[in-house]
């Protein structure tokens, strides 16, 4: 591969900065995404500039001059100045951003190079778009969790960013997109799709055929955020239509706006075979151990929200990691993608969540090999090597017009 600079415009949150700057949110999950695609990129041999535009809101009227920090294996991460007052902090940042490129182009003008930035976030788009426009250098948007069908966000930001993102799809040059069906929204036919994550092959523990018994206690965990476009509520909605005399274990962890729901579920919910256990936030050891004992892991992302369009559940491709079944919504590219992998079931119905884990319950043996599968899948698609080829095929044909071979993923419709 032809070694590329790449400045990749996101809002990473180191833990130092974090206490410098008094930055609230740990952005673990944002972090995790950003984290898997430059690690591909590193594995592609490019030479990778996060530059990380982090709003501050706690009004101390503290200025922050621009901080680096080394990232991944041999990248940088750049926080550009800012200062902490909250809605001017926005507007130093676009500017501050927006230098740090030009800084960056300068230092890399010999290089073949290319900007790409992370979702339609404003402090992200805009500096990237005007840089664009102003140096002609190559625009790549990465694709994920559109802000426009995210129900906590703020509705004129989110107009605001409908409206960005509108005006910035004609000069995209590239798309990494986190499902098929995001194709719809971008104009360019230079797009990849990178679902969930990355993995390590070597890393991964070999999935042999799985033994979910028949007797002995079933256990089943659902892990992430708390909220309403994650789900949780249709598996609630499902537990009273479970008919078995099996001794069932739920547990949950996450957190989010519905937790105090889930609690007093948990406290009116009586049922012969059925204890609910929630764990709230567990650190990393105690995490590990709760994936490794569950037989079966359930993900209840909502399909029939605009969120489903524009969001892969990185989650299912957490589970499949562990070597364990899993039990779906057929949310985003699911669908696609499942030849005997997952259980799913449809429409955010909780009976039609019941129907599926009443037939594994009623059929175990029917799944033995459903795992080994999902890590077939995982491998094949999403291994770094895998997903480094998807993002240099477009990084290539954003710098040199060049088509070669095809960036799309075989599985998507719009590939088809």
């Amino acid at each position: 591969m032809e070694t590329k600079s790449v400045a990749y415009v996101a809002p990473y949150v180191n833990s130092e900065l974090q206490l410098k700057r008094g930055y609230s949110a740990k952005h673990t999950a944002g972090n995790k995404k950003i984290d898997c695609i430059l690690e591909a990129l590193e594995e592609g041999g490019h030479q990778i500039t996060v530059i990380s535009p982090l709003l501050l809101k706690r009004n101390t009227l503290k200025w922050f001059s621009r901080d680096t920090y080394e990232i991944g294996k041999r990248s940088k991460a750049v926080y550009p100045g800012n200062v902490d007052l909250k809605g001017f902090s926005l507007l130093v940042t676009l500017f501050t951003t927006f230098f740090q490129l030009v800084r960056w182009n300068r230092e890399n003008k010999k290089q073949p190079r290319a900007v790409v930035f992370y979702n339609y976030r404003l402090e992200t788009a805009l500096p990237a778009i005007l840089f664009k426009l102003l140096f002609r250098v190559p625009l790549v948007v990465e694709y994920e969790d559109g802000i426009y069908a995210v129900t906590e966000t703020n509705r004129h930001y989110k107009k605001i960013s409908v409206a960005v993102e509108k005006f910035a799809n004609k000069l995209l040059d590239g798309a990494v997109l986190v499902t098929s069906v995001l194709k719809k929204r971008v104009s360019t036919d230079n797009y990849t799709v990178v679902r969930g994550g990355t993995v390590h092959p070597a890393r991964l523990k070999p999935v042999q055929e799985v033994d979910l018994g028949r007797e002995r206690p079933f256990r089943m965990v659902y892990s992430g955020r708390l909220d309403y476009d994650r789900g949780i509520e249709i598996l609630l909605d499902a537990l009273p239509h479970v008919h078995t005399g099996r001794p069932l274990e739920l547990h949950i962890t996450g957190y989010g706006p519905v937790e105090d729901k889930l609690k007093q579920f948990i406290q009116d919910f009586h049922h012969t075979h059925i204890s609910i256990q929630f764990h709230g936030f567990l650190d990393d050891r105690e995490y590990g151990e709760l994936m490794e004992t569950a037989d079966l892991f359930i993900n209840t992302q909502r399909e029939k929200i605009a969120f489903s369009e524009c969001s892969f559940p990185s989650k299912v491709v957490e589970y499949i990691k562990y070597g364990k079944l899993v039990l779906t919504s057929g949310v985003s590219d699911i669908n696609v993608i499942n030849q005997q992998m997952f259980v799913t079931y449809d429409n955010d119905d909780p009976q039609s969540l019941a129907a599926g884990l009443n037939e594994i319950l009623d059929h175990p043996e029917r799944y033995s090999l459903y795992p080994v599968r999902a890590m077939e899948w995982l491998v094949s698609d999403c291994a770094h090597e895998v997903v480094a080829g998807k993002l240099d095929r477009v990084l290539s044909q954003a710098i040199h017009g060049k088509p070669g071979q095809p960036v799309y993923s075989s599985e998507s419709p719009q590939a088809e």
